[in-house]
């Protein structure tokens, strides 16, 4: 199927009735045809969780495993061990050499794509319907049976070491990491996602494949599949690829609790950049809690996502302290980093702090004007459909809710959104934006090391 096609609708003033009610029937039957099924959910037998949406809009299906074993299980030894897994997973298997798999799903015209978060690992792909049996044989493969030869392992220690490096000639990488030690301590989101050039250097076949075990079971994976599929006929498909997977349970995570912040803290590091950077760090809401994370999201959209945020008109267009701002907040199992990031010349990073800090403790007094809040909703909202509305995009959401709190949520995001209040508002902005708690860090050819 190609996608909705549109009505042909009479003409001429005596069928203007006829045609006024024929378009709104009409809108409204091609609507229904249009709009996706609601997402199933199911628990295989092996503990696997499976998450399908019918949508034959296109003849596509996305294909999206979460697994639960980000960097936040792992310690300061086998830092970087979870992406390591990632680079070697879709490698050489039993039934398969190394770089097969990749062959074979470009033959298929579709593309293997891996990421390490924090709290988890994702896995994607989308592909024609007709050979959704042959990518998810290959996933199966790659879940169950990978190798992880040594050489393999040596080669993409190579490519890693180069990762960890250029990540440091980027400011806003080096900000975010000196933000996360001061911000996390103990906890493990203080580390790197991807290993530090030590942790790389040492990390062993051994410690990969105490980690794949460890984390890679069916109770600690979930398996989205979105778009041309028959729900009856690809469980069965599942359950035959995917039940040879040990069912054995994940091994606790015994990671600490996350403390917030008691006073202030301030970082700087001297670096070869041509401007400076300022970098605002706050302790923010965990995955679970949806009511702040929701009206969070809103403070931050209406603060510094998008040009017609506070950032980009009051500090940048109007004003011209700085060159340019974003805010950054991921929402994550653990209680996730706000941080407020500008470019600014030397001299105008404290201007830039101090307004930063002023316009906090009005929010936290009086909140936003309701245009203010509803064009943050708009600008949300929008990002959201945007991201929602093609087979990747959602298969790709219920496998986010799914590693950092429930994979529901993904449907009842939208309505969260809208249900935020202006007293929510100033609730999680006197929560979680306290000046007196958070970590500032600047960077630039200026600073003197700190800290």
């Amino acid at each position: 199927m190609t996608g909705c096609c549109a009505a042909n609708i009479p003409h001429g003033a005596k069928a203007l009735k006829t045609a006024a009610a024929l378009v709104i029937l009409l809108a409204a039957a091609v609507g229904a045809l249009c709009q996706p099924a609601s997402p199933s959910f199911t628990k295989m037998g092996n503990g696997l969780t499976v998450i399908l949406q019918e949508d034959h809009s296109s003849d596509l299906v996305a294909i999206d495993v979460f697994v639960k074993a980000g960097s936040a299980y792992e310690t300061a030894k086998n830092s970087g061990v979870s992406h390591f897994v990632e680079h070697l997973l879709f490698g050489a298997t039993r039934k398969r050499k190394a770089g097969d798999m990749d062959r074979e799903m470009e033959s298929l015209g579709a593309t293997l794509d891996g990421r390490t978060t924090c709290d988890y690992a994702h896995f994607s792909t989308t592909v024609s319907s007709r050979y959704l049996a042959k990518a998810l044989d290959v996933f199966a493969d790659a879940l169950d049976n990978s190798e992880f030869r040594e050489a393999d392992v040596d080669r993409e220690r190579l490519v890693i070491r180069d990762e960890v490096a250029r990540k440091q000639t980027r400011p806003e990488a080096i900000c975010h990491d000196l933000l996360a030690k001061a911000i996390y301590g103990g906890h493990p989101y203080a580390l790197p996602v991807e290993g530090t050039r030590e942790s790389v250097q040492s990390i062993t076949r051994d410690d990969i494949l105490e980690f794949y075990h460890r984390y890679y079971v069916p109770s600690n994976m979930a398996l989205m599949l979105v778009g041309d599929i028959d729900k009856q006929s690809v469980i069965s498909q599942i359950g035959q690829l995917f039940q040879g997977i040990s069912a054995t349970a994940p091994s606790t995570s015994d990671r600490p609790a996350v403390s917030r912040p008691v006073k202030q803290v301030t970082i700087s590091r001297r670096a070869s950049f041509k401007s400076s950077y300022l970098a605002i760090g706050c302790l923010g809401p965990s995955g679970t809690d949806y009511e702040d994370v929701c009206a969070t999201d809103i403070l931050l959209t209406y603060f510094g996502m998008g040009y017609r945020s506070w950032l980009s008109e009051e500090l940048k267009a109007k004003s011209g302290v700085i060159a340019s701002g974003t805010v950054d907040f991921i929402t994550q199992l653990d209680p996730g980093l706000i941080s407020i990031d500008i470019a600014a010349t030397n001299a105008n990073i404290p201007k830039a702090k101090d307004a930063i800090f002023a316009r906090i403790e009005q929010i936290k007094a009086a909140g936003l004007s309701q245009a203010e809040i509803d064009r943050a909703k708009r600008s949300l909202l929008g990002q959201y459909a945007f991201q929602v509305e093609t087979v990747s995009g959602r298969s790709n959401n219920y496998g986010f809710y799914f590693a950092v709190c429930d994979p529901a949520f993904a449907v009842k995001y939208p309505d969260c959104v809208q249900s935020v209040t202006n007293e929510a508002i100033k609730r999680v902005a006197s929560k979680y934006l306290d000046a007196n708690a958070a970590v500032v860090v600047t960077v630039g050819p200026d600073m003197e090391d700190s800290k």
